[in-house]
This record gives structure tokens, sequence and C-alpha cells, in this order.
């Protein structure tokens, strides 16, 4: 995989940001450098009380506590003292609720460009063409869909935003110490520039290898507990599913050893820091042993040094710790970017106005010819054919003839690489696809079925169902018997997978589902194929029953009784039209 920049990750925020959401960032990265600077102010705080506490006339001689002092009219150094001290617990307190707001609006912000995200990913794979779709893969999809955009907002999106939180408090504090104390500047850049440096060389390679790896596993793992599930039956006859659930956790085992690794590679910058923070110390000790003729003024330096470290070690730590999601959670950002190409072309092909088409008289079939983007061979070629409305047309040929391909250019799944469909004597293009899509119905061989119930099947989950229309479908699909066998009727949840519902009641409903959105063709792929010989029976007598209205029918069928009805039928043969035939040609040709 790629290696991103961080103008990929501004490139992929300025796509899915509007106008208020780039304000929002505007803002968000205001509020982060507010906190920075009250987190410098609460950390300069403490000095002078580290000086009031060791040497109280310390008041007196620093002019700007004693201006402070006499602005108050204090008469007590210990009441000084103590005001000062309950002044700076309400700052902190107001300064820890203020930070509490600011990650509340930062973690607002990450799930509101999340859920964009998601969206966007959504009508990015749905853009896809249908073979480029089943090339990326569903597993692959659901990781980009449902884990990647998680990632990228709340891990390395909320990572850049700590950085730079960090890199302000760190500028600010080294900053006013090298004006206050140059010494201890120097002492701090001496021992924790280089180190930090080095910690950071060492481990962004390996901690970016385990993150890009775990992304590479993850399609797998949806693909394998997905298969596992969804065979449950072939897998418990064969045997197999103690097969399949270990392929499942050895995935999962590997997952999770990365993640340790990562995990421990996240803490060695902590341990790393605290060393050196302890080593400077040390320093500051032998200086103050063997170097320095004011031991007192040591013990002040060391002072500032442990309280500068107390609030710069975590900002070092935290840094170190942002780089490294960030380069572990790099791949986000490379799967964002995955098949960006893709969706240019999309755009491209869908920036024309859309446009009506009208079928009143005939579908006809130019010289169409198919072949996939990476192959030189054509799937289908030379198909010369026509189909007037209302007629019944049949395809027949072995596997692998091209009948699917040839109805996945009526559907306008595939786009012909040659020659054009006309509909009504206007050829279709891109931009008639939406009209023409409204025109079609299409039942294949494994029925989609959602988990719901029928009327949710038959209506897609209309939220305002059309009952003259669902009424006219179930009668014209034969579904009005099994509804009237089931006591809630269209209200009976099919099961997940339509497990509640034989093949042919399946069938059924994918035919109930097309009458109902008012298809004017029907195409059915194999709808037949899977089913015994009574219930094939069932489903031919519904087919028999559309040809008596106007819908066009498009049957691709491995048996010969189902085209009975069919005006014309076609047998393709490596990829073109062998010879055209009536159904009792057809049948004579059988026997």
């Amino acid at each position: 995989m790629k290696t991103g920049k961080p103008k990929n990750t501004f490139q992929i925020l300025n796509s899915y940001l509007d106008k208020k959401d780039k304000r929002s960032i505007v803002f968000i990265l205001f509020l982060f450098l507010t906190a920075s600077v009250l987190e410098v102010f609460g950390l300069a705080s403490l000095i002078p009380v580290l000086q009031i506490a060791m040497d109280s006339s310390a008041i007196q001689e620093n002019q700007y506590i004693k201006s402070v002092y006499d602005f108050f009219g204090f008469e007590s150094e210990r009441m000084f003292l103590l005001a000062t001290v309950l002044s700076i617990f309400t700052f902190f307190l107001f300064k820890n609720l203020f930070m509490l707001g600011v990650k509340y609006k930062q973690l607002k912000f990450t799930t509101t460009l999340s859920m964009k995200i998601i969206k966007k990913q959504f009508e990015k794979y749905y853009s896809l063409d249908f073979w480029k779709f089943n090339r990326v893969g569903v597993s692959t999809i659901l990781n980009h869909v449902n884990r990647v955009p998680d990632v990228f907002s709340s891990k390395y999106l909320y990572n850049y935003f700590q950085l730079f939180t960090e890199f302000i408090v760190i500028t600010i504090i080294v900053l006013g110490i090298a004006i206050y104390k140059p010494v201890l500047f120097l002492l701090m850049v001496i021992v924790l520039g280089p180190t930090t440096w080095l910690v950071y060389a060492g481990l962004k390679g390996k901690i970016q290898e385990y993150g890009n790896r775990v992304d590479s596993l993850m399609p797998e793992g949806f693909s394998l507990v997905n298969d596992s599930f969804k065979g449950y039956a072939d897998l418990k006859l064969a045997g197999k599913s103690d097969m399949f659930m270990d392929r499942y956790f050895k995935n999962r085992k590997k997952v999770y050893n990365l993640q340790v690794r990562s995990g421990v590679l996240n803490d060695v910058p902590v341990k790393a820091i605290e060393l050196i923070a302890i080593s400077g110390i040390v320093l500051i000790f032998i200086y103050s042993l063997f170097i320095s003729s004011q031991p007192e003024q040591v013990l002040v330096l060391l002072g500032i040094f442990v309280a500068a470290s107390y609030r710069i070690m975590p900002s070092v730590t935290r840094i170190l710790s942002s780089l490294m999601t960030i380069k572990n959670t790099q791949y986000s950002v490379d799967c964002l970017e995955l098949y960006k190409d893709y969706i240019k072309e999309a755009e491209a092909s869908r920036s024309g106005v859309a446009k009506p088409v009208n079928f009143m008289d005939s579908i006809k079939f130019q010289n169409v010819g198919f072949s996939y983007p990476d192959a030189s061979e054509y799937v289908i070629k030379n198909i010369n054919f026509e189909v007037k409305r209302g007629e019944k047309v049949g395809f027949i040929g072995r596997s692998g003839s091209g009948k699917t391909t040839l109805i996945n250019i009526l559907l306008r799944f595939y786009e012909e690489t040659e020659g054009c469909i006309e509909v009504d004597g206007t050829p279709l293009t891109h931009e008639h696809l939406e009209s023409w899509r409204e025109k079609l119905g299409y039942v294949r061989q494994d029925v989609f079925i959602l988990d719901g119930t029928i009327e949710e099947n038959i209506t897609l989950a209309d939220k305002h169902v059309d009952q003259e229309r669902l009424s006219r479908a179930i009668q014209l699909s034969s579904l009005k018997g099994v509804m009237e066998e089931l006591s809630e009727g269209t209200k009976t949840h099919v099961g997940e997978n339509g497990s509640r519902m034989s093949g042919g009641q399946k069938q059924r409903i994918g035919i109930a589902r097309a009458l109902y959105h008012e298809a004017e063709i029907l195409v059915f792929d194999e709808a037949t194929s899977a089913l015994d010989n009574e219930t094939e029976q069932e489903i031919t007598e519904a087919i028999n029953r559309l040809s008596e209205t106007d819908i066009t029918l498009f049957i691709i069928a491995h048996r010969v009784t189902t085209l009975k009805n069919c005006n014309k039928i076609f047998e393709l043969k490596d990829g073109e039209i062998f010879t055209q035939r009536s159904y009792n040609e057809l049948l004579n040709a059988v026997n």
C-alpha cells in the first residue's frame, strides 16, 4: 500500500467538508490553541509559588510578585501565599472544565465527519460499475464503509488535532524556558530533542507495517465469518464448520497479535521519555555536586526542570503517540482514496442532464458487443435482435454462452463496448439510466430478501404503501393463495434471507416486487433453475399469467417449459446468437 502524505489528508477533508464544517474545524483549532495557552499559564503559575515556598523573601524582592502583593493590599505573606494557591486551584479548575468542553466539541466534530464519510463511501461504491463492484468484493467494501471511516475520524484525524495542540504547548513552554533560563533550555534540547527523534524514527516503520497488515486481514475476517454463518447448513452437513471456525480464529489471532505488538510499541515512547527526563535530573544533580558554586540556584533550576518536565513529558509522549497512531492508521487515508479514479469516471459519465426515455414500441440490439476492460476477448459479439412492447422473449444456451452478460447490458449494469441498444429508436446512454431503470424489474435465481415482512420485501420498505398496487402485484404473482394461508398475511416476517419462505415463495415475492414498482420490462434470470418440478410449474404459471399483460418479458431459462408463451427464443453460443426458434421448434429439437 502506498505511503500517504499530510496533503492527502487535507484533500480528503476538503472533499468531505462543506463551508460550515470548515468553519467548525477552524473554531476547534482555535479552541485547541486557547487550551494550549491555558496549559502554559498553568505551568508558569507554579514557578512563583515554588519561589515563594522556598524563600518567602521573594515576595518583596521580585518586582512582579511585589506589585501583585501591593495591588491587592495584602498585609501577611502567609495570606498572600494562601490566596495564590487558591487562585491557582481555581484557574486549574476552569482550565480543566474548558478542556473537557473542547474535547466534547472535537469528538462531536469527528463523529459528524465519520457519518459523512460513511455516506460518501456508500455513494462511492454504489457508483462503481457492476464488474468493478464485484472485483472489489463485498468483504473489502464492508471494511471500507463500516470500519475505515471511524478509524480515520476518531483515530487518524483526532491524533492530528492532538499533535497540533501538543506542538503549540511545547513550543510556548520551550520558548518561555529559553527566555527565562537559557541553560535549562539548552539542557532540554540536548536531552529531549535527539532522543525523541530517534524513538520515533526507530518505531514508525514497524507501526505502519502493523497497521497495514491489520487492514489487509480485516476483509478476510469479514469474509470468513460471513461464509461460516451463511453456509451454516452446508458446512454442518459436510462436517466443515470446525474448519471454517478455525480459519476465522486464526485470522483473528493474527489481528490480535498485531494489535498487541502495536500496543507495546505505542507504550515505548512513554517509557523512553520518562527515562530521558530522569537522565536530565541526574545531569542537574551532577552539575550541582561537581561544577556549580551555587547549589541553591541549582535546586531552583531542578524545580523548574521538574515542573517543566511534568508538563512537557506528557506532551512529548502524546506527540510521539499521535505520530505512531497516525502511522498505524495511515491505511484509512489510503482506503478513502482507493478507487477515486473509478469515481471520477462515474461522475463524468453522469455529468449530463438526466433525460427520460419512452418505451412504447420496441427495444433493438444493434451490433452489440461487450468485453471486460481488462480482457481482450469479447464475451458477446454481433448481437442483433428486436423485441416489440408486450412480447415475451426467451434465451437459452450453455453456461458461459453470454446470456447473463446480455441481460446485464439490458439492465445497464454493463455498458456495451460496441454497438448500442435503441429504445423506440433512441440509443440508450447514461443520461437515460434513471428513467430506464424505473421501467425494469429483475427476478434472479437467488432473489434478494430483506429481513422483514412480506410487505416490506415487495415494496422494498416503502414508508407509504400503495395498497391497491400491492394487491394487484400479489394477485399477478400468484402470492394470493400463500397470503390466505398465513395468519398475519403480508405482515408475516420472512426471516433472515427468507429462511421462513420456500424457494417458490421467494421467487413470487421477487415477481411481486417488480410488479408493485410497475415494471414495464420484467427480466427473469434462471428464476426457476433451483426449484423442484412442482414449484417450477407454479412459477411458470405465474409467468404465464404475466403473458396476458402488456409487460415485456426477457426470460433466461434452462428448462424449456418455462419458455412456453415466448414469442421467440434465441439460442446463444460462444457469445453470439446461434439460432432463433419458436417454442414448438425448440420442443421438437429437444425431443
